[in-house]
């Protein structure tokens, strides 16, 4: 454990030391890869603006199949409510607060490389996430401490635009602290694949898919989601079909068991209102 503490304090550090950094002057400009920091279910590689306030809104309701008694889902929501800023042009961070267990998380990200007009080619971000539920009664008494009921995860997100379609790939390690459903590994490796298709200058559409490549006995399935991105004045409004309720790494990543082929997904959205504070 301590050794695993030791190496995600290590990368947090590296992000720091990234964010100290002066951007270099440069005559190109920067791209504009996703319409937010959000897609399907993960982090893009954007960040909020300096000075941008988000406050997120997250909605994943039940199986679809469940037909007019469930209203295809809608009666069994999960939420959650966050709150992202950005700092600098290199650096945000954001929390929230999750019904799925009552998960608190936070996360930092850093963008060390980003895509120009005529410049560098693709962007290169840095992400640090955590998380711990609060759920009572869950946890046997002897692993209920405030570490035991933590996850962690860093990632490496790495995109590029080419006209109108997007392309994210996102090598990730997750650490899951305690499991107590098997004993099986608690640290996860997963590479992410997202694409996004320009439709309108407001409107895109999304697929996103996450292998985990030392996927617990326990999950039956690796994430998959579609979705429609819409940009307003003020807002940013995503539509998602997946096969996952999950809105933070430990949830998408340990509790996946929808399938596609048998229709249980769930209908879900994203809404973010944006505020400028400078």
């Amino acid at each position: 454990m301590k050794n695993v503490l030791a190496i995600y304090y290590l990368l947090f550090s590296i992000c720091i030391i990234l964010i100290a950094q002066p951007a270099n002057a440069q005559n190109e400009s920067d791209i504009k890869i996703f319409t937010s920091g959000r897609v399907g279910m993960t982090h893009s590689s954007e960040l909020p603006a300096p000075g941008e306030f988000n406050f997120v809104i997250g909605h994943r309701f039940g199986e679809i199949d469940g037909g007019f008694y469930d209203m295809f889902g809608l009666d069994l929501a999960t939420m959650r409510l966050g709150f992202d800023y950005g700092f600098s042009d290199r650096f945000a961070a954001g929390i929230g607060r999750s019904t799925w267990e009552k998960t608190y998380d936070i996360y930092f990200k850093s963008a060390v490389l980003k895509q120009k007009e005529n410049g560098f080619p693709f962007s290169l971000t840095g992400l640090l996430t955590w998380s711990v539920a609060t759920t009572r009664n869950i946890y046997p008494a002897e692993h209920n401490g405030f570490m035991d009921r933590s996850s962690m995860s860093f990632q490496v997100l790495m995109s590029r635009r080419q006209g109108i379609f997007s392309f994210q790939v996102s090598p990730s390690v997750f650490r899951n602290n305690l499991e107590i459903r098997e004993n099986e590994p608690l640290v996860l490796y997963s590479v992410p694949v997202t694409g996004s298709l320009k439709i309108t200058d407001r409107i895109a559409f999304s697929a996103q898919y996450i292998p985990v490549f030392n996927k617990p006995s326990y999950v039956r399935e690796n994430p998959l989601s579609l979705g429609f991105d819409f940009k307003t004045s003020g807002h940013q409004f995503q539509l998602l079909f997946s096969n996952t309720i999950g809105m933070f790494e430990k949830s998408f990543l340990t509790d996946t068991n929808g399938q596609w082929g048998e229709g249980k997904i769930y209908f879900g959205f994203n809404l973010v209102r944006v505020f400028y504070l400078k």
